[in-house]
């Protein structure tokens, strides 16, 4: 085993399981337990080219998708083409937009928590008692590399 080999954790094995159990459930007919809160975002490693199926929660703003993470499945997603998407049921195409400056994620961010408070909590990010989001949770989420991916669904 090479040094640079990383036994994975358990963690990560307990997400791996999660992630496969979330997909197939999407992906089946028995979606709606999951599809009104969760996403499968498919994209292609830009090294490898191999095809990762992303569950990610999502939020509804403007005809938009919004899905706060910091991940690095954003990473693979190529301006100017559309990402594929299972959305309740049913595969599409969706354009997106990364954004990462601090004025927009603000905004978004509100909505993103509103509608999935619990997200907040794995992002560090929480609104404040006048419904704002806090800016320097915000600050630091976003120096540790969270952004928001905004889907807009053909």
């Amino acid at each position: 085993m090479s040094t640079s080999t990383k036994a994975p954790t358990i963690q990560s094995r307990t997400q791996r399981i999660g992630d496969a159990i979330v997909r197939t459930i999407l992906r089946s007919r028995l979606h709606s337990l999951l599809s009104k809160r969760l996403v499968i975002v498919t994209v292609s490693g830009r090294k490898t080219g191999r095809e990762y199926a992303n569950p990610v929660g999502y939020a509804e703003h403007e005809g938009h998708l919004l899905i706060g993470t910091a991940a690095t499945w954003r990473h693979n997603l190529i301006p100017g083409f559309p990402v594929r998407i299972r959305l309740r049921g049913t595969d599409i195409q969706a354009d997106h937009e990364v954004i990462t400056d601090e004025p927009r994620a603000a905004t978004l961010y509100r909505e993103i928590l509103t509608q999935n408070p619990t997200h907040g909590r794995f992002a560090k990010i929480h609104l404040n008692p006048d419904g704002t989001v806090n800016l320097p949770a915000l600050r630091t989420a976003l120096s540790h590399g969270t952004a928001i991916v905004r889907l807009r669904p053909r």
